[in-house]
């Protein structure tokens, strides 16, 4: 089986995770919004997930392996609700100005966010179409992780020397952190790949990575955009995440069904 060892990579990011959002989330872990719980667990389920899937398969317990890949047909829906909440939640912070980090970077990130969701929802579609070839299947699964080191380099960034942040006159230094937090995931992405019998699912993760830094860079500056995506404070959040959770419905029956048309009727691996 390929990828022997990935559940271990895979957990490491779990206490990066940790590091990373502990000052603007656990260390405020009561008073958070609900958005930031929903996202925060589907994130850390889906790490896990991936962990399980692993590391079970590694060791031949198969059965269970099916069982938790079962699982994501309802863990996906749910994570893109969360995310879908975020995106909500910032463009309402961003209007309201709450922060000077607020002021600065949402319509940014809302790119990130944007091409991250749509390139872990293609490779899930892409994981369970092809859930009978296991190199195939492993790779994109194991390749939407890769979308999770954004957020979680892009906040670690201010570690950096030279980079810290110590007050507002500082968050300008965010726009290098952020680019090179892009940089970091892209080369992890194409490394993996040039090291993979089946690298194509992380070229791609490298490829869209960089045209999210340059949708970051450019039209994330844009006035035009900005105004457009202020306008995406006034979309009601329930309303956004169940329609966000619908399409992860049907992402995951749309590649469960592909998988069928292609090989015989089989729980997704």
């Amino acid at each position: 089986m390929p990828y022997r060892h990935a559940h271990w990579y895979v957990l490491s990011l779990i206490p990066l995770a940790g590091l990373a959002f502990w000052p603007q989330y656990l260390s405020q872990f009561g008073t958070a919004p609900a958005a930031f719980h929903v996202h925060g667990i589907t994130a850390s389920l889906w790490l896990v997930m991936l962990a399980a899937q692993s590391w079970s398969i590694h060791h031949g317990h198969r059965n269970w392996h099916r069982a938790v890949g079962m699982s994501s047909l309802i863990l996906f829906p749910l994570f893109l609700a969360g995310g879908a909440s975020i995106f909500i939640g910032m463009a309402q912070r961003y209007v309201e100005a709450a922060t000077p980090f607020y002021q600065l970077y949402p319509a940014r990130l809302a790119w990130l966010d944007v091409v991250s969701v749509g390139g872990i929802a293609f490779f899930y579609y892409q994981a369970m179409k092809w859930r009978r070839k296991v190199h195939v299947h492993s790779a994109y699964l194991l390749a939407t992780a890769i979308f999770l080191l954004l957020p979680i380099f892009g906040r670690l960034s201010p570690l950096l020397p030279g980079l810290a942040i110590e007050g507002p006159a500082d968050f300008a230094k965010l726009m290098i952190g952020f680019q090179l937090a892009n940089a970091a995931t892209a080369l992890i992405a194409a490394a993996i790949g040039l090291r993979s019998r089946q690298g194509r699912p992380f070229f791609e993760a490298a490829g869209l990575t960089v045209v999210a830094a340059i949708l970051f860079q450019t039209v994330g500056g844009w006035p035009a955009w900005q105004a457009a995506y202020a306008k995406a404070a006034e979309i009601p959040a329930l309303p956004m995440a169940l329609a966000a959770a619908l399409a992860g419905v049907c992402v995951g029956w749309a590649g469960w069904t592909a998988g069928r048309r292609t090989s015989p009727l089989v729980a997704p691996a």
